[in-house]
């Protein structure tokens, strides 16, 4: 069944709240004014991280237009962060659209979001959002379909597309940026277990680790294998070299081989859990210059499992680009148009 507003979301849009986001106000409740049409062929996808917000729209072919980057700390203060976030929302559409509006707008949180995609959970990164119903306060904002889902998952649906995986038996993907970020493909559905926390593999615990996550745990693999502990070398031990320097100068480095090995331990346990047709490897981390892929593809083989699934997946590197989370908000918004049972 196509989707359907509940009883208490505005629709359809109306000209007075177009003008309204236009002029910079919260836009008034819909009643009997003229109808502002829907455009049925883009939708909004946007992916929200704890530095940046991406915005485009994207089309039926899933090419993006109208890209934006803007600081999410400029839009998102202190206050109320989904109102905030709807403003924004308000005042992007109605400078690309005009009196249109786009068929659902779809984003990806750097959170865990509840089996139903309605609920985000727990964003550590960006006060205001834990245990909010973001989709449902969207909606009723909005006056069109909301869709939220984790960010990481957003990516994969891009990648899946972009390498032309979506057959594939099973697909995992890790993207290793400020944290260490995880998504599970089984015949082209998203994994996403009973509460919706399924593929949390950052947070998986590490024998002997004591370091304290910002999930609360003690021990979780984000901690020794992330753009944050990273961050943590250099500071402590090369504090004189640019971040994106480091592997560049420094990584035949002890401390950094251990990073790589660190980084290889949960993606080959998750290799031998899952015995994967191919695995993706994306984020900022292992495109830095100089990062030492044969290292980390060394390590991987060493630890999983002979001689399968050790000896026969493929391994993919997802292309570095600011629109893939964009992309994959848009894929997914058409696939739940399309059949709201797809979560």
């Amino acid at each position: 069944m196509p989707w359907a507003p509940s009883s208490s979301s505005p629709s359809p849009w109306t000209a007075s709240s177009v003008r309204a986001a236009s002029a910079g106000r919260r836009a008034p409740r819909p009643h009997d004014e003229e109808v502002i049409n829907v455009h049925d062929d883009v939708v909004l996808g946007i992916d929200l991280g704890g530095t940046h917000l991406r915005l485009g729209l994207v089309d039926r072919n899933y090419q993006i237009s109208q890209f934006e980057i803007r600081k999410t700390r400029e839009l998102l203060q202190c206050g109320q962060p989904v109102e905030q976030l709807v403003e924004a929302v308000r005042a992007y559409i109605a400078d690309r659209l005009g009196d249109r509006m786009p068929s659902a707008v779809s984003i990806g949180f750097p959170s865990t979001v509840d089996r139903t995609r309605r609920i985000v959970i727990s964003t550590p990164n960006i006060p205001g959002f834990d245990q909010q119903p973001v989709a449902d306060l969207m909606e009723q904002a909005l006056g069109v379909p909301v869709f939220v889902n984790r960010d990481v998952n957003f990516l994969m649906l891009h990648d899946l597309l972009a390498h032309g995986l979506e057959g594939q038996a099973v697909v995992l993907g890790f993207y290793v940026g400020t944290g260490f970020g995880n998504a599970v493909s089984l015949d082209g559905r998203l994994l996403t277990g009973k509460h919706g926390m399924a593929a949390e593999l950052g947070h998986v615990p590490l024998f002997r680790v004591r370091e304290r996550c910002g999930c609360g745990n003690e021990g979780c693999a984000e901690t020794m294998a992330s753009g944050l502990r990273l961050e943590r070398i250099q500071q402590e031990r090369f504090p004189d070299v640019p971040l994106d320097e480091l592997f560049v100068r420094h990584a035949s480095d002890p401390v950094l081989r251990q990073f790589v090995e660190d980084l290889s331990l949960p993606i080959a346990t998750e290799i031998n859990i899952f015995d994967p047709d191919c695995i993706i490897l994306g984020g900022g981390i292992l495109h830095m210059a100089g990062f030492p892929r044969d290292k980390l593809e060394a390590a991987i083989y060493q630890h999983a499992r002979k001689p399968y699934p050790g000896l026969d997946y493929r391994i993919i590197y997802a292309a570095p680009s600011q629109e893939s989370g964009v992309i994959g908000a848009g894929i997914y918004a058409f696939k739940r148009l399309q059949d709201p049972s797809y979560i």
